[in-house]
């Protein structure tokens, strides 16, 4: 999240992915201080399993499209590693 209430989800590849989001980006707004900075990775679930044909749905939704996929099948972010403010080093979860 940038100091200016910015958040933006990246791919691995670079491309912005939030506006596909909107339920992240909001848990992001709401739960998270300014200028944080999180690796992980989006998932979707379905009867109790990861369900990666509804997450490459969701890629492709935008505007309300993204909103009733958010509605239908929500995206929960799994963090991996916490940047450190102070030493600019990663703390893993593992």
């Amino acid at each position: 999240m940038h100091p200016a209430g910015r958040v933006l989800l990246r791919s691995r590849q670079g491309t912005d992915m939030t506006a596909s989001f909107p339920e992240i980006r909001a848990a992001a707004l709401a739960q998270l201080p300014a200028d944080t900075g999180l690796d992980g990775e989006l998932v979707v679930w379905e009867h109790g399993r990861l369900a990666f044909e509804r997450l490459r749905q969701r890629l492709a939704q935008r505007g309300r499209g993204a909103a009733e996929g958010a509605a239908q099948w929500p995206a929960h972010y799994v963090v991996f590693d916490l940047p450190s403010r102070m030493t600019g080093r990663f703390t893993c979860a593992g």
